[in-house]
């Protein structure tokens, strides 16, 4: 089984290398056994990165086993054939460790900025993964689509990894899903969504996977907290981050099941964080988050586990993320202690 997560924002302007916390918990993560690290993209929000590809190739070269990879990266905002160059070169500087997790996003001013049509994400994405896909595989090749075209040319740098950098496609509309299983190497599950609705979106991607004759495989991401002292995560620190995680999901809420839960919130009704969190996110100690894990896995095969440490605040804030890099750190150190080897060889 694998797992794998998210890099936070942890900067300090001031010192000649801002970021070096981030470079460090990603180095911590691969010393503790995780598969991949990823960092996250929007723009014009001071708590995200707008520019996750440039970032990744820092994370690369100060690691050396961990893959690196966008959770996610806003495709269809961007020209495909400039986003394969810098995957490709990503690809070159880490030795073949990449993979592209790829997004719609939600905030129309991005697309708009960007000379883009955020009504026709999907069909711009729909492209976007199929350039990516053709100037990765193939020299001296030409693409006349309808959003993008150009002549024959050839991309440098050649990717590392046959046939190319996997490509993992997030959503959890029907469409969304569909499009995972037609063009994407992997799904993207998450973070937002309960288990039930991940279980009803496994089942469309299943089905996908089964009319496009490509095998299922897929990541279940959740928002995570784990903490030694179970009261105190449970009284002190889940209240804080569910509030958090509330106030920044209204901002991109689109399935039933969430937009109800809101519904229920705003009616006045006392919904607990327990509650909110139970098929949302891993949480509590580390006997807690492997119990959590199992069950995830029992109902519904998932092989890799995403884990976002105190990540999904509201991204208008400087930093998006709760707990600072000491927290993270203990977090990090503790999951992969005690959680990852509950899991070893099964």
């Amino acid at each position: 089984m694998k797992f794998s997560l998210s890099l936070p924002l942890l900067k300090d302007l001031s010192a000649p290398d801002p970021f070096r916390e981030t470079f460090d918990l990603a180095v911590l993560a691969e010393e503790c056994g995780f598969d991949t690290v990823t960092i996250g993209h929007h723009h014009f929000m001071p708590g995200n990165m707008a520019d996750p590809l440039t970032f990744l190739a820092a994370v690369a070269a100060r690691t050396s086993t961990i893959r690196v990879g966008t959770g996610i990266f806003q495709l269809p905002v961007h020209n495909p054939v400039r986003v394969a160059e810098q995957v490709a070169t990503i690809d070159q500087l880490s030795g073949g460790r990449i993979s592209l997790g790829v997004g719609l996003g939600w905030w129309p001013l991005e697309y708009e900025v960007h000379g883009s049509d955020f009504r026709q994400r999907g069909a711009r994405m729909e492209e976007a993964l199929r350039i990516l896909k053709l100037v990765w595989a193939e020299e001296d090749t030409s693409y006349d689509g309808r959003f993008w075209s150009f002549p024959e040319l050839t991309v440098h740098p050649r990717p590392v990894q046959d046939p190319h950098p996997p490509l993992w496609v997030a959503g959890v509309a029907d469409a969304a899903v569909d499009r995972a299983a037609r063009l994407g190497d992997a799904w993207l599950c998450g973070p937002v969504q309960s288990l039930t609705k991940a279980l009803s979106c496994l089942d469309v991607y299943r089905a996908s996977c089964a009319a496009a004759g490509t095998t299922p495989d897929w990541v279940l991401r959740r928002y995570a907290w784990v903490g030694s002292d179970r009261d105190q995560v449970m009284g002190e620190v889940l209240p804080e981050y569910v509030g958090g995680l509330m106030e920044h999901w209204r901002e991109s809420v689109e399935d039933d099941e969430e937009k109800a839960l809101f519904g229920r919130i705003d009616a006045g009704e006392d919904v607990t964080p327990e509650e909110i969190a139970a098929d949302r996110l891993l949480f509590g100690a580390p006997d807690d988050v492997i119990a959590q894990v199992q069950r995830y896995r029992d109902l519904t095969g998932c092989e890799h586990v995403h884990a976002a440490f105190g990540a999904g605040l509201p991204g208008a804030s400087e930093k998006a993320s709760l707990g600072g890099f000491d927290d993270i750190a203990a977090m990090i150190r503790l999951y992969g202690r005690e959680v990852i080897p509950a899991f070893d060889g099964t």
